[in-house]
C-alpha cells in the first residue's frame, strides 16, 4: 500500500534472480540485484538474499534489516531465526538481537511460543527471551503450530510436555504420530485422537493422555482425519470414531484415503473383492459398491481449481465425484477424459465423442468418431469419419477437418501443429498457414536432449529443419545424430562421417565408426573426435585434423564401451 492508492505487487524471476512488478507490469525491484526475494510479509517486510548474505527490505528497497546474516528466515511471534558465524540466534523486526547467536539449529516460535534449541547435540525448548523452558538435555524434540504442548525424547522414548515445561506423561512412547489438520499443518488431537506406538503395538490417546483405544486392540491403525480413523484386525479393515466405537465394520479388504503425490483426500475408498465404494469424510456412502477404479484429478471452475475423482463403475460407465463427496457428473458415459485443470473435457457416449464441462453440461454434441487432447492445451482434436480437426473449449472450429492426424508441437502447443495429409507430414499454425511444407515422411516433435530443430525424413533420407521452416541440413543422409552445437554425425551406405551446422563435410563419410564424448555428460566442450578406419581408431580435433594416429582399444572401451556393447 502507499499513502494515496492501493498497489499490488507480483514477484518475478529470471537469470536466477528475483524482483517485483506492480499491477501495471512496471518494474519496482529489478532483476539481477537479489538472488532471492520472499513474498511481501507482515509489515511490508521482504526477506532477501544479496551477495551471499540475507536481510530484509521493503518494496521501496529500503534496508530494514542489514544483509549481514549467513541465513535468515521468516518471523514467528515477532522473532526470526538468524545465523552468524555458524551459530543461530533470534532478532526482532528492528534487527535487534534478542536471543544471542549460540544455538546449533534454526527453529520458530509456534503455538506454545517456544522454539526448539540445540546445544552440544542435545535439544530442549527456549522462550522468546532465551530462557530454557524445557532443559536442553534431550535427544529430540518437536512441536507444531496447532497444539498447546510439545514432545520430547529421552532414551529413544517420547513424552508430552506442557508449554510451561511441565512433564505431562512418562517417557513411554516409541512413536507419536501427527494427524492432518489442513494443507499446511498437522496436529495430535485437534482432528481426533492421537496415535501412539509402544513395543510394536498401537493405541489412541485423548487430550488427557488417557487410552481410548488400548494398545494391541488393532494390528494396524492410521492417524485420525476429521475425527475418524482407519483400523485393521486380522487382515480386515474398518473405521472407528473418537470414542473408539466401530462405525464401519472391520470386514473389508482394504480402506484408504486416496492420495496423489503428497495430497490426501478426506474421502474413504473401501475395497471389497474387486469392487470399491467411496464414502464421504463422515463415512457416509457416496457411491454403491460398484466402482471398478478411480483417479484423482482437478478442474477449474469460475473461482478456483477443485479436486475430484473420475470414477468407473463395474459396468464400465464413468462419472465424477467431488472431493467433498458429491456426484457431479452422472455415470452416463463410456469415457470421460481427465480435466487436467481445465473447465471442459471430452467424453464418450453411445459410441460418439463430444465436450462436457465440469458440471456435466454438454458443450459439443456427441457426434464425433474419436477425440484426444494434451495437457496444457486449450483445444481438442476430434475425428469425423477419416479426417481430424481442432475445436476449442466452446466447440468452435480452429483447424478444419482436412487432415489425417494432428499433434500439437511441444514448444507452442496452442498455436502450432504437426499435421498429416495424404500420408505426409508438415507443420501449420492455428490459422492453417503452412510453416513447414506437408511433404515429409516423418517429422519429429519433442526429442529428449535433442536440438531445437525438427528431424525430418523425405524419401528415406534424413535432415533438419528449423521451427520457422528453414532447411538447416538437407534430407540427404541415411541417419543423423545431433547432441551438440559443433558437429553432427551422419551415416550413408553404412559408413559414418561428420558435418558442421552449415552442412560442410568435416570427416568424410567413409569410416566404420565416429565417436565423441557427450558434452551433456562430461560438462565440457566438445574437443576430440574418435574415428575408426580399417579396424583401428585415431583421434582428430573439430576441424578433422589428426591429434593421435593410434588410439588404443582400451581407451575406446573405457570411454564408449557402454555404447558399443549396447549396439
Amino acid at each position: 500500500m502507499n499513502s494515496s492508492e492501493s498497489q499490488t505487487y507480483k514477484r518475478i524471476s529470471g537469470n536466477k534472480t528475483w524482483g517485483f512488478v506492480n499491477q501495471d507490469g512496471d518494474t519496482i525491484i529489478p532483476l539481477n540485484k537479489y538472488k532471492f526475494l520472499n513474498p511481501i510479509g507482515e509489515e511490508g517486510m521482504i526477506l532477501g538474499e544479496n551477495n551471499g548474505k540475507r536481510g530484509y527490505i521493503n518494496i521501496a528497497q529500503d534496508t530494514l534489516i542489514p544483509f549481514i546474516y549467513d541465513d535468515l528466515s521468516v518471523f514467528s511471534h515477532g522473532l526470526a531465526p538468524a545465523k552468524k558465524n555458524g551459530k543461530f540466534g533470534y532478532i526482532d523486526r528492528n534487527g535487534v538481537v534478542v536471543i544471542p547467536f549460540k544455538y546449533e539449529n534454526e527453529s520458530h516460535f509456534y503455538k506454545c511460543k517456544l522454539a526448539s534449541a540445540r546445544l552440544n547435540g542435545k535439544y530442549g525448548f527456549i522462550d522468546q527471551k532465551g530462557n530454557q523452558v524445557v532443559p536442553i538435555k534431550f535427544e529430540k524434540v518437536k512441536s507444531n503450530k496447532i497444539d498447546s504442548f510439545v514432545c520430547v525424547m529421552q532414551n529413544k522414548k517420547w513424552a508430552f510436555f506442557s508449554c510451561s515445561g511441565e512433564q505431562l506423561t512418562d517417557f513411554d512412547f516409541d512413536k507419536i504420530t501427527e494427524s492432518y489438520y489442513d494443507d499446511r499443518n498437522y496436529t495430535y488431537f485437534k482432528r481426533g485422537l492421537c496415535r501412539v506406538e509402544k513395543n510394536g503395538k498401537i493405541a489412541y490417546l485423548n487430550e488427557d493422555f488417557k487410552e481410548v483405544v488400548n494398545f494391541g486392540t488393532y494390528d494396524a491403525a492410521e492417524p485420525f482425519r476429521n475425527y475418524l480413523a482407519i483400523v485393521a484386525k486380522n487382515g480386515k479393515y474398518g473405521i472407528i470414531d473418537t470414542l473408539g466405537n466401530v462405525i464401519l465394520p472391520i470386514k473389508y479388504d482394504f480402506i484408504e484415503h486416496p492420495t496423489e503425490y503428497s495430497n490426501e483426500s478426506d474421502l474413504f475408498a473401501v475395497k471389497k473383492g474387486k469392487n470399491i465404494q467411496l464414502l464421504s469424510k463422515s463415512a457416509n456412502p457416496i457411491t454403491d459398491f460398484d466402482i471398478k477404479e478411480f483417479e484423482w484429478d482437478s478442474y477449474k471452475n469460475e473461482i478456483s481449481h477443485q479436486r475430484y475423482f473420475l470414477t468407473t463403475k463395474s459396468n464400465g460407465m464413468v462419472g465424477t465425484v467431488s472431493d467433498k463427496g458429491n456426484v457431479e457428473i452422472p455415470f452416463e458415459y463410456l469415457k470421460i477424459e481427465p480435466f487436467d485443470g481445465k473447465k471442459v473435457t471430452y467424453a464418450k457416449q453411445n459410441g460418439k465423442y463430444g465436450l462436457i464441462d465440469y458440471k456435466g453440461k454438454v458443450i459439443l454434441p456427441f457426434k464425433y468418431d474419436n477425440a484426444y487432447s494434451q495437457k496444457l492445451t486449450k483445444h481438442f482434436v476430434f475425428k469425423e469419419v477419416d479426417k481430424v480437426g481442432i475445436l476449442d473449449e466452446m466447440g468452435k472450429q480452429i483447424v478444419s477437418f482436412s487432415y489425417q492426424d494432428i499433434t500439437p508441437v511441444h514448444y507452442d502447443r496452442n498455436n502450432k501443429f504437426i499435421v498429416q495429409q495424404n500420408g505426409l507430414f508438415g507443420i501449420i499454425d492455428k490459422n492453417e498457414n503452412v510453416i513447414i511444407p506437408i511433404e515429409f515422411n516423418e517429422i519429429s516433435n519433442w526429442v529428449e536432449y535433442g536440438p531445437t530443430e525438427h528431424f525430418v525424413t523425405k524419401n528415406a533420407k534424413k535432415g533438419l529443419i528449423s521451427r520457422e521452416g528453414e532447411i538447416v541440413i538437407p534430407t540427404e543422409y541415411d541417419e543423423i545424430w545431433v547432441d551438440n552445437s559443433k558437429l553432427i554425425k551422419v551415416k550413408n551406405n553404412k559408413l559414418y562421417g561428420t558435418i558442421d551446422w552449415n552442412n560442410n563435410l568435416v570427416h568424410p563419410i567413409k569410416y566404420e565408426e565416429v565417436l565423441w564424448e557427450w558434452p551433456y555428460l562430461t560438462n565440457k566442450p566438445l574437443d576430440t573426435i574418435y574415428v575408426k578406419d580399417n579396424g583401428r581408431y585415431f583421434s582428430t580435433d573439430l576441424q578433422g585434423k589428426i591429434l593421435e594416429q593410434n588410439v588404443s582399444n582400451k581407451l575406446i572401451d573405457e570411454k564408449f564401451g557402454y555404447i558399443l556393447d549396447y549396439r
